[in-house]
């Protein structure tokens, strides 16, 4: 059994997920960003939308 190989290998996998987590970080700040984005940009619709209707026969 090489022990200083596993151990190589245990501290890649230990930066491979650290990165990952990471990663994921960052996406996820991105998306809550432009979440963030969207809603602010979006108006309530006025109070007098949808009480009329037109009829014509």
């Amino acid at each position: 059994m090489d022990i200083p190989a596993l151990s190589v290998v245990s501290s890649q996998l230990s930066t491979q997920q650290a990165v990952g987590i990471c990663v994921l970080k960052k996406a996820m700040a991105a998306v809550d960003t432009s979440t963030t984005a969207l809603l602010n940009i979006m108006v309530a619709p006025s109070d007098t939308i949808g009480t009329n209707i037109d009829t014509s026969v």
